[in-house]
């Protein structure tokens, strides 16, 4: 099986400097979910990346992005070159996947399917220009509502739906997402996110800390949990907080009162498992809403349940029929709630704690491992190869 890959993400190897590069924090959500897709794609088809990655004059110290090819086994990344123009980069785009297909040896066109990301207009025209041209089947990878990306307007949601109504299929994280880009009921495949294959290796910080790693805009309950720890008694326990989208000015203002809460800033993804992989408990304050409920899976909530540590997260409809018992539900992102429930953690034995994220461990790989999660997108992508 062929597979064209059409995405702003890198190779994990290349997000890290990439990253640094810019005077703004990334959101890395969008990355991490695609590359691990690509590389569960990468079990079971050889894969050909096309990579429009994100690039801004004024804000990314790199003065330009040329092209660039990297391969590693079965998955081939083709950076493309990237126009200072934000109003030339589409047709730029277009043009050289074009050129790109036209000439490769290694790509096998006949049984070719096309999947690209949903949330990224450019990404989606590209793909849809390319499956026409040479009548390959385009399926649509569905991580999220429009009107959920920050920053966007109205016009912005109407684009993505638009462009999106008539794909051949559809992957997507939650049955709401589905219908959302599916009006016309064509064939789709719903999970709910992908976790590595493997545990990580602790290495033993042999520090006492709760930990939470994501956004910190403050409609993602970064404060409630700052609040809370505070009024938790326990000099000997710290909080250790990374991520993106921050004000730094505000969170250190936040926490300069407790000597106890530490800010990391953005970390390397590695880095950030090695910190959930010894936490106390991993905490994802995400308030609860009816559309984020509906149309977005928690994904930091699925790393947690990777880590092998507790997980203390605000309740979701979705994650709480698979992990009921795995997870230690708080009702509210208010502070009384999450305030018991790292009290309810520290009043447990270490052997308790332990057990607890284990468990959860090997039932969130065994149901979104790559290994696992390759074998359904096989068996669905089966039924659009020639």
């Amino acid at each position: 099986m062929q597979i064209i890959y059409f995405t702003t993400s890198l190779h994990e190897n290349d997000y890290p400097d990439f990253q640094k590069a810019w005077k703004v924090s990334l959101n890395p959500s969008n990355q991490n979910f695609h590359n691990k897709m690509i590389r569960a794609l990468g079990k079971i088809a050889s894969v050909e990346v096309f990579s429009m990655r994100p690039f801004s004059k004024s804000r990314c110290r790199i003065n330009r992005l040329k092209a660039e090819e990297k391969r590693s086994g079965s998955i081939c990344y083709h950076y493309l070159k990237v126009p200072i123009n934000p109003f030339l980069r589409g047709f730029s785009f277009l043009l050289q996947c074009k050129k790109m297909i036209k000439n490769s040896k290694d790509l096998n066109l006949d049984d070719a399917i096309i999947l690209t990301d949903t949330i990224n207009p450019r990404t989606m025209k590209v793909a849809n220009a390319i499956g026409k041209k040479y009548s390959i089947p385009v399926i649509g990878i569905c991580t999220d509502s429009p009107s959920n990306i920050t920053g966007t307007r109205r016009s912005y949601t109407v684009n993505i739906l638009n462009q999106s109504k008539n794909l051949d299929g559809y992957i997507a994280l939650t049955k709401s997402l589905e219908e959302l880009f599916n009006p016309h009921n064509k064939p789709s495949l719903i999970f709910e996110g992908l976790v590595e294959d493997a545990p990580v290796v602790n290495h033993l910080l042999k520090r006492s800390y709760f930990f939470f790693g994501g956004a910190l805009l403050p409609r993602y309950g970064i404060n409630e949990l700052i609040n809370a720890f505070k009024k938790l008694p326990n000099p000997e326990v710290e909080l250790i907080i990374c991520g993106h989208h921050f004000n730094l000015k505000d969170i250190h203002e936040r926490i300069k009162d407790d000597k106890r809460i530490s800010f990391l800033g953005v970390m390397p993804v590695e880095d950030v498992l090695h910190f959930e992989s010894e936490a106390i408990a991993n905490i994802n304050p995400r308030p609860f809403s009816e559309d984020l409920d509906r149309f977005s899976i928690p994904s930091k909530t699925l790393e947690y349940l990777y880590s092998g540590r507790p997980t203390i997260s605000v309740r979701n409809t979705i994650l709480q029929q698979h992990f009921s018992d795995e997870v230690i539900w708080s009702k509210t992102s208010n502070e009384k709630d999450l305030l018991g429930c790292m009290e309810k953690v520290l009043a447990m034995s270490e052997d308790e704690r332990t057990a607890l994220g284990k468990n959860a461990q090997n039932k969130v790989i065994k149901l979104y491992s790559l290994t696992s999660v390759s074998e359904k997108i096989k068996a669905f992508l089966t039924g659009f190869s020639n």
